[in-house]
């Protein structure tokens, strides 16, 4: 009669360069963080993983008490009721908390994607008007650029509609005017805030990240940095020393509007469309004549990226966009 024997581990078959390729496919922080548990081994290589991605939740403290930023408090007593409800901040240092905890056990980290709660009240044609709104941002030590694309409407073309025809010259009402400028400072704070917690963490974790994307659940913004952006963060990080909030720099706003624009590829229409290309004072305005001058690729990977891209190629039409300037925040 046999005796037992215990069935062998199949990872003990696979090499450590496997096993950490493997690894780097599940990219999700918190299953890996469970993994490590599974065997001294996985403890030992899951550190060593290259791409994580962490989904921060909303908290319990965060539902029952959400706290406005001093901006946004600011903001809606300037600009007034009439304006779209802007999106409460997340609960600052339970989201620092809890990524620090997570990401200290990572060591080498090449690549970086975060997403954080949204609260189900922002601006979008998913939130809870019929706006809808999407912006991309660059860092560094500080803004470099951010570009907003956004609509007071968005909705499939019937086909019984009549073609819409845009006034020769398309010009903004002062109300309308308001309500572009709350899309680009709430756009701007939301990108700030993320730069600003971003900051916190690599104060606290040394990290050599090739690239960086904080995003939210809604998919609305998202704010990104390259190797070169993120040394030039790095450098102007020092531990021990209090990390001062992102503020908004004074900025250079070049705007193209269209009342109503029709999208005839894939059969929307936006209403009250606008492309807003955000940089600061001291960075020479790029000049944009066309999509494929700066901004081709720049909602690429979103899920509607081909209705992005055609958008912002009909708004580029208008050939009169309005300059505007505004002071830091």
């Amino acid at each position: 009669m046999k005796k037992n024997q215990d069935p062998d581990d199949h990872f003990d078959r696979l090499s450590d360069e496997l096993l950490t390729l493997i690894f780097d496919k599940v990219l999700d922080a918190k299953s890996l963080c469970r993994c490590s548990v599974v065997s001294k081994r996985f403890a030992s290589l899951i550190p060593q993983t290259d791409n994580v991605s962490l989904t921060v939740l909303p908290s319990n403290s965060l539902k029952a008490n959400r706290r406005r930023t001093f901006f946004i408090k600011f903001l809606k007593f300037l600009l007034g009721k009439f304006m779209p409800k802007l999106s409460e901040n997340e609960d600052e240092d339970q989201t620092y908390g809890f990524m620090t905890q997570v990401l200290r056990n990572f060591s080498d980290i090449k690549r970086l994607s975060v997403q954080l709660p949204c609260h189900g009240d922002e601006l979008g044609f998913r939130g809870t008007d019929h706006s809808f709104l999407k912006w991309k941002s660059e860092f560094g030590r500080e803004l470099q650029r951010c570009v907003v694309l956004g609509a007071t409407s968005f909705h499939r073309r019937r086909s019984s509609n009549k073609k819409h025809r845009q006034p020769h010259e398309p010009i903004l009402a002062t109300e309308e005017m308001k309500t572009r400028v709350v899309w680009m400072i709430s756009c701007l704070i939301a990108a700030s805030t993320r730069h600003w917690l971003l900051k916190q963490i690599i104060a606290d974790i040394p990290m050599n990240l090739q690239s960086v994307t904080i995003s939210d659940s809604s998919k609305q913004g998202r704010m990104i940095m390259g190797e070169e952006q993120f040394k030039e963060l790095r450098k102007s990080t020092k531990p021990a020393v209090p990390v001062e909030r992102t503020m908004v720099p004074a900025v250079l706003v070049k705007m193209w509007y269209a009342p109503v624009l029709e999208l005839p590829a894939c059969g929307r229409v936006m209403k009250g469309a606008t492309l807003m290309v955000i940089q600061p004072v001291e960075r020479k305005m790029v000049e944009i004549e066309s999509e494929d001058e700066g901004l081709g690729d720049y909602f690429e990977g979103e899920e509607e990226e081909e209705v992005l891209r055609e958008a912002m190629r009909e708004l580029l039409k208008e050939k009169k966009p309005y300059l505007m300037e505004m002071d830091s925040l």
